[in-house]
């Protein structure tokens, strides 16, 4: 397991968030489940390698069909502009909306710096849910 993932982790349990690890020959992860008022959705800390170089990605946030793809792009970019350190990503193969996160290479306290970020993804989700 990567340093970062240990450190995310120690804090997550710390703070009683619940999550789970997964490993792959590609990267260490944290996966933390979210359900809030409208609707559910699982946020990843993802590790690549050994330095504090970490991905937050929350994938098929919203889920859209394709008649709508102009409206989720014209949505999202509104999100982009209102909430400045995430970025709302559409995916033209999943028809989904993703929510997205990268730390400062070498971020210092990753652990508490991913707490407060996961903690701020689950209010704007909750904020931008549709």
């Amino acid at each position: 397991m990567y340093p970062a993932i240990e450190e995310i982790a120690e804090v997550f349990k710390e703070k009683s968030v619940v999550f789970h690890v997964q490993e792959n020959d590609e990267n260490s992860r944290i996966v933390a489940s979210v359900i809030v008022d409208y609707t559910s959705f699982t946020v990843y800390f993802i590790a690549n390698d050994e330095t504090n170089d970490i991905a937050v990605r929350t994938p098929h946030f919203v889920r859209f069909k394709p008649q709508n793809h102009r409206d989720m792009i014209r949505i999202s970019n509104r999100m982009n502009d209102k909430y400045r350190f995430c970025k709302f990503s559409v995916n033209d193969e999943s028809e989904s909306v993703s929510i997205e996160y990268d730390f400062a290479g070498k971020t210092e306290n990753i652990g508490e710096a991913a707490e407060e970020i996961f903690r701020r993804v689950m209010l704007i989700a909750e904020e931008a849910y549709p």
